[in-house]
């Protein structure tokens, strides 16, 4: 029967997160001050607490893009929804960074309109704000933060997804650094 050998492909790419998005889903264009907007909450918030603010790295904004599109895309969530954690991201598109301080993501979503980029935006602040795991890399001993944000519609509702990588950079040369914080959580992955 030629019916099982396509099952079984069929099977093996819906497994590897390869298929294409839905035919009814859609992706839609989110501004690009719907990342400026998290990266000022996110040093705003830094503010509060008296933290240096973080600097942006195009690379870590690459990979949180990337991983931001693929979530809203596969209508996944997690840190490993596409088999990789956040260091092997960040690895796999050739970031230089000393240690990996935190992800965080967030997916909203409204039916039947479109919430506007900035209460998406904020609500994923808020959440991360008060999330204690969240919070904690929020505050990280980090020096740049990656942030993507996407958006689909899919089933009548409108999706967005928006992530946050930490890392920290003050050990690589030429960089400039601030006064090294303590890290609050030594269990973190180290990188050569």
């Amino acid at each position: 029967m030629r019916t099982a050998p396509r099952l079984g492909q069929l099977l093996l790419l819906a497994a590897a997160g390869a298929l294409p998005a839905p035919v009814d889903a859609q992706e839609f264009a989110v501004p690009a001050t719907a990342r400026a907007a998290i990266v000022g909450d996110t040093n705003a918030y830094r503010q509060t607490k008296g933290l240096a603010p973080l600097s942006e790295s195009p690379g870590a904004n690459r990979a949180a893009q990337a991983y931001a599109a693929y979530l809203a895309r596969t209508d996944k969530t997690g840190h490993h929804a596409d088999g990789r954690g956040p260091v092997e991201r960040l690895r796999d598109a050739g970031i230089a960074f000393c240690k990996f301080r935190g992800e965080n993501w967030h997916q909203s979503w409204t039916r039947p309109n479109r919430a506007s980029v900035e209460a998406a935006m904020n609500k994923a602040m808020r959440f991360w704000e008060h999330s204690p795991g969240h919070e904690r890399a929020l505050r990280s001993a980090s020096t740049e933060i990656g942030v993507g944000v996407a958006g689909w519609q899919r089933d009548g509702r409108w999706v967005y997804v928006a992530v946050q990588v930490f890392i920290d950079t003050s050990c690589l040369s030429g960089v400039a650094s601030t006064p090294s914080l303590p890290d609050r959580n030594p269990a973190r992955i180290e990188t050569p």
